[in-house]
């Protein structure tokens, strides 16, 4: 689907594959690529998370708050990421241990995060970051815009992850079954505590790398991110119920919902259908993927 969705728009037009409108693709797709691999820990344990976008906008307000009262970045990013690494722990604290479904929980999350953000910034931007910060945000490395790179090592450490570590084989575990896990001597409790913790670090770098691009950190940004990193989990095959699904899969959709973004924009195509299609390509990918499983079964 995603070669397919090239080839039209190349077709339509070929400056699509041009140098400059693919590293435009790269840096728009980082932050959510960052935001997928988080969603997708969680969905591959059976869970759901849609405090994320909260998440995002919360660690920018707090990592731009801290800079603006002592000045100090490193400061700063460290409660960003203390913040969200909070947020996660504590949904799945909730989710873990008191067993309420993760739809509830990060549906609170969501509510209490974006209305924190709002509250400590004074419903305003924070606009504190010194210029070589916000300057990396717009900045390459060896030719790639340095947002993707960010999002890339961080793809790579939780695919090794994954990929190499008991934790990793625990994550698919219980998300396949959960009580055939805990038979077999894996604290699923301990897991899914885990994970969101993991998931909610994870989107504070996603949160700091928003506060780089757009210079500062805003109580409104994120919305409906934690969707569309969802929508690319699905696209890329993950198993709504867990214990299915491969990171460099929802790498791919997040690039395939970027790539059909602005292939539409290239085209021009009104931005109010932008909606329509990535909907529609969310329902045709799903709707192959369970006929395929269907048929297998």
């Amino acid at each position: 689907m995603f070669a397919g969705i090239v080839l039209i728009f190349y077709a339509l037009d070929p400056k699509v594959l041009s140098p400059a409108n693919v590293t435009n693709i790269l840096n728009q797709a980082s932050i959510l690529m960052v935001v997928a691999v988080a969603a997708s820990l969680v969905i591959f344990t059976g869970g759901f998370d849609l405090s994320a976008g909260a998440v995002v906008a919360f660690t920018g307000v707090i990592a731009g708050l801290v800079v603006e009262h002592t000045g100090s970045v490193p400061l700063g990013l460290a409660a960003g990421i203390l913040s969200g690494t909070t947020v996660g722990a504590v949904n799945g604290f909730v989710v873990g241990y008191f067993g309420v479904s993760p739809l509830i929980v990060t549906l609170g999350a969501l509510n209490i995060c974006r209305g924190l953000a709002l509250i400590v910034a004074g419903g305003s931007a924070i606009y504190s970051f010194p210029g070589w910060y916000t300057d990396f945000g717009t900045s390459q490395i060896a030719g790639l815009p340095s947002l993707f790179v960010v999002a890339l090592i961080v793809f790579v450490l939780v695919a090794a992850l994954l990929r190499f570590t008991t934790f990793g084989v625990a994550v698919y575990a219980v998300g396949g079954n959960s009580r055939a896990a805990r038979l077999s001597g894996i604290n699923d409790r301990a897991v899914r505590m885990m994970t969101f913790t993991l998931a909610g670090g994870i989107t504070s770098i996603a949160g700091l790398m928003l506060a780089a691009r757009t210079g500062g950190g805003e109580p409104t940004a994120g919305y409906l991110y934690e969707l569309e990193a969802i929508a690319a989990v699905v696209l890329g095959g993950a198993a709504l119920n867990g214990g299915e699904g491969r990171l460099w899969r929802s790498m791919l959709g997040i690039l395939l919902l970027a790539t059909l973004g602005n292939g539409l924009n290239i085209v021009g195509v009104h931005p109010h259908w932008k909606g329509v299609a990535i909907g529609a390509t969310l329902i045709l990918a799903a709707s192959v993927d369970f006929l395929k499983r269907r048929t297998e079964r």
